[in-house]
């Protein structure tokens, strides 16, 4: 619905934080959710320039974006499909990356544990997240969107990576800006880390 390109602005400053925090690495990356490719296209230059990056996105025409966005970039890869069922090219990523998605699952367990079963052993799962019940301005939002979205607390992320069997897990809060206008103060993204160690 061209919402991309807004997406990206009010996304970036938060993601990029974020993304400061990703050691560089020669191995695997992979976006869920990668959107128009803005996150792709900076790793795949960055951390990832000596890796491999894929993109995936629920979104044929969101994926068609992403791919011109990157389409310069020999080692980027983007597919559209469903994460839970995807069957990736590659099965051991370094990294596995994901804003505003997980809450869109089904179930945000079965994205965790599939996210575990995809990363190579070292590998990080790092969940980005504006709708958590923590955020009280988010509480209408499955509302206003008309979409079934599954709405956990900090507490449950952490409880859902451990179950999955993730290791030093980390979480923060990270300010970013305001959502709406009518939004009293500024959102704080939610970010959930974690490390598979076997």
């Amino acid at each position: 619905d061209h919402r991309a390109e807004g997406m990206e602005t009010s996304h970036w400053p938060v993601v990029k934080q974020t993304f400061d925090r990703i050691k560089r690495s020669s191995g695997n990356y992979l976006e869920v959710g990668c959107g128009n490719g803005y996150g792709l296209r900076y790793m795949a230059t960055n951390q990832f320039s000596e890796g491999h990056c894929w993109g995936l996105d629920a979104s044929p025409k969101m994926a068609e974006l992403s791919k011109e966005k990157c389409r310069d970039l020999a080692n980027v890869q983007i597919e559209s499909g469903d994460f839970l069922t995807w069957d990736p090219p590659h099965r051991e990523f370094s990294v596995i990356f994901s804003m505003e998605v997980f809450y869109y699952f089904p179930s945000i367990q079965a994205g965790i544990d599939r996210a575990f079963s995809l990363l190579a052993t070292g590998g990080e799962l790092w969940v980005m997240v504006d709708f958590y019940k923590e955020h009280k301005e988010s509480a209408d939002w499955a509302d206003q969107l008309g979409t079934e979205m599954q709405r956990w607390s900090l507490q449950e992320y952490k409880d859902g990576f451990t179950k999955a069997g993730f290791a030093g897990i980390d979480q923060r809060q990270i300010v970013g800006s305001k959502h709406r206008p009518e939004d009293l103060e500024p959102g704080r993204t939610l970010c959930t880390v974690g490390v598979k160690s076997v």
